[in-house]
């Protein structure tokens, strides 16, 4: 996984995904006109722009999908016709999907995982008969470290009989192989295969690099076939498996001579990277990981399979929509069941609506995937028929309950909105306690609020300190400031972010002892110009925060030395917090 500069995506993600959709509608305007070469010129500049921007905030992955849209688009030109150039058409156009997709993904789960892109840019990649990037494409590791495997008995052999062995493990690795492509046998072929390279393993016991190599394809055939793990046998791992039997034709072909050669450093790398991916504590994966000074990945392969499917499931935009449309339903209900509780006979006037309301409600809970806040929810539409039954008074309590369970709606709906709808989300906020979402959800929007009042309050001391430097220094234009800013110390304090906290301590003391002073110092304009500095530097932290609320701390120094360039430093004043 790679860093996320989210101060340079927050910053050009709008004109990229502007750039992106652009790019995407010239391609489909160059489809209906086929000879349109004006529109398909844009299109191709346009995806040049996109991969140099990707570049230029270091995205690797979508960079190199762009690039590789770039490429195929180069190969389009009107008056071309065919299965290939339809083809190429269509991957394009998802290609545009996927890309503006994957930087919403970035951007609210807050990591790159630039290898959810690898089956893309394969697609685009065979339509240019290039070879495919393997799945550790994007994945860094250092090689020259000796892989040791256990100990195994060798085989003995007669130097004209090696060939005949060698070529007889190949068949039994090949039927194996044969049965893991086709996805037929899927234990048995596995189990075919790890028998080939455990001989292969005896065979080549005096070449160290090639020993290490069968011991390694065997172990990591073992992690894919294990219950725990569960792993899919993708295209790339199948073409994986498929490389190292020409491995074995090339021991096959060179005799005895050939085990002492090197192992093959991308199959190495492929399958180290397979390795590091289990989630597994078995003690093949701690000797590779230990081996390599590998890191647990910060997903597992079922993570990537959801997040992978997520690329193609609805936009942001499509979900946020979607929550807009239960948010106003929701809030509707909640209203007729306040009137209702008002009025004097506690009835519903319009029942036959308002359960027909609720069903939608429901039925669109349940597309989307949030069953258990559906089922919920159906529940309370029986408990509503009942009442329609009765035809009487309904009891406060039955419709506090029911308000209840549409707060909890309502909380769960603000949460899918503002964050992607996989199946891991939703599986989440199937599984938590109505109370919990309810709080959760009262507790992001509480969040936002310090946010938004800690961002007015620096607004407010920049206008008040641009009037006290205008007018001379009149300190009338600067005597809240303290109560400004302690206001937002306060905000960071409850957001648990101390340092910012710390920083708007050393502001608020430079003010009650330079700027209301009587006597205004010397150098006060320069000073004043530092001390914006600091404020400026606040306001671009706080304007970093991301959905979750973290903020970019690497702002911060510049704030701290301002300070203690105006003789105020922070961290005198930090442990008193």
């Amino acid at each position: 996984m790679e860093a996320v500069n989210f101060q340079s995506l927050n910053m050009v993600r709008d004109e990229l995904v502007a750039t992106i959709e652009q790019a995407a509608q010239n391609l489909e305007k160059f489809v209906i006109l086929q000879d349109d070469s004006h529109s398909l010129q844009a299109c191709v500049e346009g995806v040049a722009q996109i991969a140099g921007t990707l570049r230029l905030i270091q995205f690797s992955g979508a960079e190199q999908l762009a690039q590789e849209i770039f490429a195929n688009a180069q190969e389009i030109s009107p008056g071309n016709s065919g299965r290939l150039f339809e083809k190429r058409l269509e991957v394009i156009s998802n290609s545009f999907f996927i890309l503006t997709r994957y930087l919403e993904y970035v951007q609210q789960s807050e990591k790159q995982v630039p290898v959810l892109l690898i089956p893309q840019i394969n697609e685009l990649r065979k339509l240019r008969a290039e070879p495919s990037f393997p799945e550790s494409h994007f994945f860094s590791v250092d090689l020259t470290a000796k892989l040791v495997p256990p100990v195994v008995e060798p085989i003995a052999y007669e130097k004209e009989t090696f060939s005949k062995l060698v070529r007889r493990t190949r068949h039994m690795y090949q039927i194996g192989l044969l049965g893991l492509v086709r996805n037929k046998q899927f234990k048995n072929s596995i189990a075919m295969m790890r028998r080939a390279l455990s001989r292969l393993q005896r065979l080549c016991v005096e070449g160290q690099s090639l020993s290490s190599l069968w011991w390694l394809a065997n172990a990591t055939l073992g992690m894919i076939d294990s219950q725990q793990m569960q792993m899919q046998m993708i295209e790339t791992r199948k073409l994986l498996f498929s490389r190292l039997d020409r491995v074995i034709a090339q021991i096959e072909r060179s005799g005895v001579a050939a085990i002492q050669a090197n192992a093959p450093r991308g199959l190495l790398k492929e399958l180290v990277y397979l390795m590091a991916l289990a989630d597994t504590e078995s003690e093949a994966v701690k000797l590779v990981r230990d081996t390599f000074r590998l890191d647990r990945f910060p997903y597992s392969e079922a993570e990537l399979l959801s997040e992978r499917e997520g690329l193609h499931g609805p936009s942001a935009h499509t979900v946020s929509s979607l929550a807009q449309v239960l948010q106003d339903e929701l809030s509707n209900t909640k209203k007729i069941l306040e009137s209702a509780s008002q009025s004097s006979v506690q009835m519903i006037d319009d029942m036959d609506g308002f359960i027909a309301t609720l069903q939608k409600v429901a039925e669109i809970l349940n597309i989307v995937g949030l069953a258990a806040a559906g089922n919920t929810l159906k529940d309370e539409i029986q408990r509503i028929k009942k009442w329609q039954k009765q035809g009487e008074s309904i009891e406060l309590i039955e419709m506090q309950d029911v308000a209840n369970t549409l707060l909890y709606l309502e909380s769960t709906v603000s949460a899918i909105e503002h964050s992607k709808l996989s199946n891991e989300k939703i599986d989440m906020a199937n599984k938590v306690a109505q109370r919990e979402v309810v709080a959760s959800g009262q507790l992001s929007e509480a969040k936002k609020i310090v946010v938004l009042e800690s961002q007015s309050g620096l607004a407010l001391t920049k206008r008040a300190l641009s009037a006290f430097a205008e007018s001379d220094f009149d300190t009338g234009h600067i005597k809240n400031i303290s109560k400004t800013l302690n206001s937002v110390r306060g905000g960071m304090l409850l957001l648990k972010n101390y340092r910012a906290a710390a920083v708007l301590v050393s502001c608020i003391v430079f003010v009650e002892k330079v700027l209301l002073e009587e006597t205004a110092p010397p150098a006060l304009h320069e000073m004043l110009e530092t001390y914006a500095d600091a404020i400026i530097s606040l306001e671009y932290y706080l304007n970093s925060a991301s959905a979750t609320m973290i903020m970019d701390e690497s702002v911060l120094p510049v704030a701290e030395e301002s300070l203690e360039a105006l003789g105020y430093p922070v961290s005198t004043l930090h442990d008193g917090l």
